[in-house]
Formats: structure tokens, sequence, C-alpha cells
């Protein structure tokens, strides 16, 4: 998929909103943490009602956590 989560973005975001962990991003955004974990690991794309969770817990935009990437391999 040429859709790529940006866990360094994700990172940033939570650094500046004061979130320590992700476990307690899963937490504040109501997500199983073993879920945002598979997230973290590609092993899964995030749906959109679980990028909604974390771009409102981020205070952001859903194209801050993504990026189009026009060659994956």
């Amino acid at each position: 998929m040429p859709i790529k989560f940006l866990w360094v973005e994700d990172a940033r975001l939570m650094d500046l909103r004061g979130i320590d962990s992700r476990d307690e991003l899963a937490r504040l955004a109501e997500i199983h943490r073993v879920n945002l974990h598979k997230i973290s690991k590609e092993d899964v794309e995030p749906s959109l009602k679980t990028l909604g969770k974390l771009c409102s817990v981020l205070r952001c935009q859903p194209g801050d956590l993504l990026k189009f990437d026009e060659d994956p391999e």
C-alpha cells in the first residue's frame, strides 16, 4: 500500500502533547494497545475510525500522520 503511517510524526506529536508512552496514547484514544503495536509494526493499517481517534488525542489532521509513497518498493 502506498500510504504509510508516520510513527516519527506520531512520536513528535506525543512529545508535544505530553503523552509519555504508546500505552498511554492507546488508553487516551480508546484503542487496544495491541492494535496500536500492530499499526506501528505495519502489520495492519489503521482504520479511518482509529486514525480519527489518534488525531483527536494528538490534536492533528490525518494528513499529519500519513505519507503517500509513490514507490513502495
